[in-house]
């Protein structure tokens, strides 16, 4: 059985902290001709996520990419387990991020949080700013918001009639100097967003659903940036500054 939620026309969450396992950040499948997920989850929500897949008629050997929001563990670690069932699957990330996955650096990947390994990757496309592609037969626009790290890049998808914007944790993420967190760029690229046109959204620490009146929630956000951070930084006070 798959405990996979569509979303709308053929975009589907298939992992998250209610879908896979409870440090797994949302991962989104994308059917059509090429099967695709942006972001993939974590090595400890892989089972439950291949399963989903699964209970759709697909198996790993059937997503052809994987497009990341950015390089932490909670987002794209499973890749490594997926490239395991499915050599031929390719991963696309931003430059910003490609060093730090490709060496496994536990600082820049967020892995410390979890006193897990990040496994080590190669990558094989870069998403640019303002480029265009087709994920899933959908036409996609990337848009590089750095801030919570500064490899983050949000999805704008033309999706079942409507556009949805997969954020990342570009929206309510965690701030931290040790993942190179930045405000100013974060601020910029909360502008940037808003700027965009969208019906609705989805980001990366969210129950599987829609989120409407996206761009006031954008603009919330924005004005609000520096008290909102996501509070799963917020246990490790005692040990790290931040």
């Amino acid at each position: 059985m798959s405990h996979a939620v569509k979303l709308t026309g053929n975009l589907y969450v298939v992992a998250g902290d209610k879908l896979t396992h409870g440090w797994d950040a949302s991962a989104y499948l994308v059917l059509g001709d090429e099967p695709a997920l942006i972001d993939c989850g974590s090595t400890a929500g892989y089972p439950a996520l291949k399963r989903n897949l699964e209970g759709l008629g697909l198996s790993p050997r059937d997503i052809k990419r994987v497009y990341a929001t950015h390089g932490h563990w909670d987002h794209i670690s499973g890749y490594a387990l997926l490239k395991e069932d499915n050599p031929d699957v390719e991963l696309h990330i931003h430059e910003a991020a490609r060093a730090s996955v490709e060496a496994g650096d536990a600082e820049l990947t967020a892995a410390f949080l979890y006193d897990l390994p990040f496994p080590k990757m190669a990558v094989d496309g870069l998403l640019e700013d303002g480029a265009t592609t087709t994920i899933g037969g959908n036409e996609t626009k990337l848009i590089h918001t750095p801030g919570h790290t500064p490899a983050c890049v949000s999805f704008l998808l033309q999706c079942g009639g409507n556009r949805v914007l997969i954020a990342g944790d570009t929206m309510w993420g965690g701030f931290h100097p040790r993942i190179k967190s930045d405000m100013d760029a974060w601020h910029r690229s909360l502008s940037k967003l808003a700027a965009e046109e969208f019906e609705y959204m989805s980001f990366g620490h969210l129950p599987p659903t829609l989120v409407v009146d996206a761009k006031t929630k954008v603009v919330e956000a924005q004005k609000q940036l520096g008290v909102y951070f996501n509070p799963w930084f917020k246990p490790f006070h005692t040990k790290f500054m931040y």
